[in-house]
């Protein structure tokens, strides 16, 4: 049905793309963008009010689980730190 009304939620995106992987490359890029994409929405969220009103300790952990998303995703890619400061 999805087809014919030409409706795609960001899940059937993922689907497609999860789906068209072939290789263990594909596997890495998937799973690389899934990370980024997970730590641009927390850090997106991170400012909310909701969020900001828990606390310094909320805090530093929420921003280390952003961190730690574009981190994976780093390593996956094979991304150093050195590589950073020159993109």
């Amino acid at each position: 049905m999805q087809h014919i009304r030409n409706i795609e939620t960001e899940q059937s995106k993922r689907d497609a793309r999860w789906n068209a992987a072939r290789t263990l490359a594909d596997c890495d890029a998937y799973m690389a963008i899934e990370a980024q994409r997970t730590g641009a929405i927390g850090f997106e969220k991170m400012h909310d009010r909701s969020n900001t009103i828990k606390g310094p300790s909320f805090m530093r952990g929420y921003r280390s689980m952003v961190a730690g998303q574009y981190r994976y995703a780093r390593e996956i890619l094979g991304i150093t730190e050195e590589d950073q400061l020159y993109a």
